[in-house]
């Protein structure tokens, strides 16, 4: 950590109350906390989908078993579904 990233964190510490609470340093490198980060991701199980929209084929990272719904990337970026119907 360098002296401006402690610079930042006193900056950014929330005041309550006119209590100051410090944003504590990182206890981890930053390898670790990216993996971290990362680590709810799936990008090693990919499955062949159906978008729920179009009916094209697709991959996913979601199973077919599971009752996500999925999207093709070009009708995720359409306005061809409705966003509030989403789960």
């Amino acid at each position: 950590m360098t002296d401006k990233d402690l610079e930042f964190y006193d900056k950014t510490s929330p005041i309550f109350g006119g209590k100051k609470y410090l944003i504590p340093s990182p206890s981890l490198c930053p390898d670790e906390r990216q993996r971290r980060r990362l680590a709810f991701r799936n990008e090693s199980n990919l499955y062949k989908r159906m978008c729920a929209l179009t009916g094209r084929e697709i991959i996913s990272m979601y199973s077919p078993e599971s009752e996500k719904i999925v999207y093709d990337h070009e009708v995720w970026w359409s306005d061809a579904w409705d966003v509030s119907q989403y789960q």
